[in-house]
């Protein structure tokens, strides 16, 4: 009987080399499918609090959780913490814990931060802490919340902020929230942008500020830097 044959070191260097080239062309297409997961997954999250806002209104005489100063969950308005409760504390009841993984999208590299925002840029010009549902006009383009990209609201190194707590009332008021690439100090945490909801609850991947489809103000199309409070 003859003696089964072996592998030359010839015939397993091709073996080891063709492994090495599909696992080459394997592993950017498996984190690539991962990001895109990921991506879903902070979109199915910012829907879900597009439910619980409207919830919230509901049994509010339409009116959305309000907006303040810098808020510590469950703090008691002392030191960093503002008196009152911010507006995922306000949310609780209809929505999820403030400590809850909803709020956190799993692309930042944050455990424990929120990582999505309320709009106020348009009430705070009015001397308001809130706004109806009502009074958005343009339901399909205002921009209601979506991932906080401003670096003010993390810690260094990576932000800038030097607070050990999370701020649990991160909103627009005075700082711009979604700061997309190629805008000063903007990121985008998806590979193709950063995810925005709508009034109307529909959560779009945007690659930029697009003029033509968001806003800022409720009853017309402004940026950020140009919202009015009329």
């Amino acid at each position: 009987m003859s003696k089964p044959k072996a592998f030359t070191l010839v015939e397993l260097l091709v073996v080891i080399g063709i492994i090495a080239v599909l696992i080459g062309i394997l592993l950017p297409a498996l984190s690539r499918a991962r990001e895109k997961a990921k991506t879903v997954q902070c979109a199915t999250q910012l829907r879900q609090l597009g439910i619980g806002l409207q919830v919230y209104s509901v049994n509010s005489r339409g009116v959305l959780p309000a907006w303040s100063s810098t808020q510590i969950a469950g703090g008691n308005g002392t030191g960093r913490d503002s008196q009152g409760e911010g507006w995922t504390e306000m949310l609780q009841p209809y929505f999820s814990k403030v400590t809850d993984r909803v709020y956190q999208c799993p692309m930042f590299n944050f455990t424990e931060r929120i990582n999505y925002f309320m709009s106020a840029r348009w009430s705070s010009k009015l001397g308001r802490k809130t706004i109806k549902f009502s009074e958005i006009k343009k339901q399909s383009e205002f921009i209601v919340s979506g991932d906080c990209t401003q670096k003010f609201f993390y810690p260094q190194p990576w932000g800038t902020n030097g607070m050990a707590e999370d701020d649990c009332d991160k909103d627009d008021a005075t700082w711009k929230c979604i700061v997309f690439a190629g805008e000063a100090d903007g990121i985008n945490v998806h590979r193709t942008g950063n995810n925005v909801l709508f009034a109307d609850g529909h959560v779009d991947l945007k690659k930029q500020f697009e003029g033509n489809s968001m806003t800022y103000h409720p009853k017309k199309m402004e940026d950020w830097d140009t919202v009015t409070g009329d």
